[in-house]
């Protein structure tokens, strides 16, 4: 019986490390989110998570593109120059 015991309270433990983290309002006048709450908040999040890093990560590939264009062109006017 111990080990059904033993694996709940692990889940629920692990469950409340989860609602720590995730980001929702944590007064003391809003309830402890369900199990199921606490999962799908959490998969929000994360997934809100990967879209800002996809998007960041195309930023930043464009920014290196607007760079490397402006620093070619630099160079390419600079040699004229000379």
């Amino acid at each position: 019986m111990c080990i059904f015991r033993c694996r709940m309270h692990d889940l629920n433990e692990a469950l409340d490390d989860l609602r720590a983290v995730i980001p929702y309002a944590h007064g003391g006048s809003v309830r402890k989110l369900s199990k199921i709450a606490t999962l799908l908040l959490a998969k929000n999040h994360i997934i809100m998570q990967a879209k800002a890093i996809e998007e960041l990560s195309e930023l930043v590939s464009e920014l290196k593109k607007k760079t490397s264009s402006k620093n070619s062109n630099l160079n390419k006017e600079s040699s004229k120059k000379s």
